[in-house]
């Protein structure tokens, strides 16, 4: 990223204002399937240890969170939101990937918490990327919150970088809305 584009982000900041970097939002019927990428070793993968593949964001609808481990607290009125819809977990999968390059938190103070949770929480996938694998293959934004919603067959049906406000909340769950309802 030029020099240019990081202080324009920073002033951005500055003044308040959210800037969303990803590319726009698919229009309806015209989506994207984005490569598989497989998580494993030094790379990364499940909080468990074992790979973690894209591949298994098909079959059900699921939501992606692609985080900056500092940035994981902006994500709480989201989770809490979707938390509370009791969504069935056969039907809306959901999956935080931490990238862990992002950071400078040594690695083992989060992973052993991340750990933690994912045993306790098995309605949600808690994967590492250690590599910036996403940023790099997928397009994600580094640093920031990625938030990708994809249909049951694996293609992206929303997407958001950036700050999560109310509005992006409320768009999230009507597009999840949707998709559950058209798939039934």
């Amino acid at each position: 990223m030029g020099l240019r584009l990081k202080k324009f982000y920073f002033l951005c900041l500055l003044s308040g204002f959210t800037v969303s970097v990803f590319a726009a939002n698919p229009a309806p019927g015209d989506s994207t399937l984005l490569p598989e990428i497989i998580l494993s070793g030094k790379k990364g993968g499940l909080a468990n240890g074992a790979d973690w593949s894209s591949a298994s964001l098909t079959g059900k609808v699921n939501l992606l969170f692609y985080v900056d481990p500092d940035k994981q607290k902006q994500l709480q009125p989201l989770i809490a939101k979707l938390d509370s819809l009791h969504y069935p977990a056969d039907r809306l999968g959901t999956t935080l990937i931490l990238n862990t390059s992002a950071t400078i938190i040594p690695g083992f103070v989060f992973r052993k918490k991340v750990a933690k949770r994912a045993k306790s929480d098995k309605n949600k996938s808690y994967v590492f990327d250690n590599k910036r694998i996403l940023v790099r293959d997928w397009k994600l934004i580094d640093d920031d919150i990625n938030i990708v919603l994809f249909h049951k067959s694996g293609h992206v049906f929303y997407k958001h970088a950036g700050r999560v406000s109310n509005e992006v909340i409320n768009t999230i769950i009507q597009k999840i809305e949707h998709l559950l309802t058209k798939e039934s």
